[in-house]
């Protein structure tokens, strides 16, 4: 009788250790899946260029990152260097624009701060119809889908020239660039941008 009982707390000291076990190495990996199954990717601003309203997020690329820290230097200066201003937020812009893999869904167009207040509408529309209609939702962060990621942007010559808009001359940049991805998934690889100076600031007003 005696060994009997003996045998049946060992039995259930084996159990308990096996339930342990069992919660110490499945659970946690229960709780894991659960919450990459409910995990929502948030773009967040980590920098902002006050007065000229130009913003940095996490999900930008290291590419984008140093050449906007270049921006806010020169932008940081006394007397602004316009030519080089032209050739940074043309960098910047094409850069957000053709880099897709870190979109999140098809209406994160790239690109609009750096468009003028007049045209950003038509160019978030066309843009969403066109270069980002086939862009997936990654917002649970799970998209597989193949997509262009901007490896460089060799400018190739910076304008000065004077553009009417509205009826208006403006102090005026034209920007000639070439595009360099990752991988050549077959997207557009020159780009020439229209830049005009209103109130110290350069908008994009043309691109072909």
């Amino acid at each position: 009788m005696w060994v009997n009982v003996m045998d049946k707390k060992y039995d259930k000291v084996i159990i308990f250790i096996f339930i342990f076990v069992f919660i110490c190495l499945v659970v946690p990996v229960v709780i894991k899946v659960f919450s990459d199954v409910n995990k929502v990717v948030v773009k967040e601003e980590v920098s902002k260029i006050d007065f000229y309203g130009y913003s940095l997020s996490n999900s930008d690329s290291e590419l984008y990152k140093n050449i906007y820290n270049d921006l806010d230097d020169v932008l940081s200066k006394e007397a602004v260097d316009y030519s080089s201003y032209a050739s940074l937020i043309s960098k910047l812009f094409v850069i957000d624009l053709f880099t897709l893999d870190n979109k999140l869904t098809s209406t994160d167009i790239g690109g609009l701060e750096f468009v003028h207040n007049d045209f950003k509408a038509n160019f978030s529309e066309y843009m969403g119809s066109s270069l980002y209609n086939h862009v997936l939702s990654n917002i649970d962060g799970k998209r597989t889908q193949k997509l262009p990621v901007v490896k460089d942007v060799v400018i190739n010559k910076v304008n000065d020239i004077k553009y009417t808009y509205n009826s208006v001359e403006y102090d005026s940049f034209e920007v000639d660039c070439n595009i360099v991805y990752e991988e050549d998934l077959g997207y557009q690889k020159n780009i020439k941008l229209t830049l005009i100076k209103d109130d110290r600031i350069l908008y994009i007003v043309k691109g072909e």
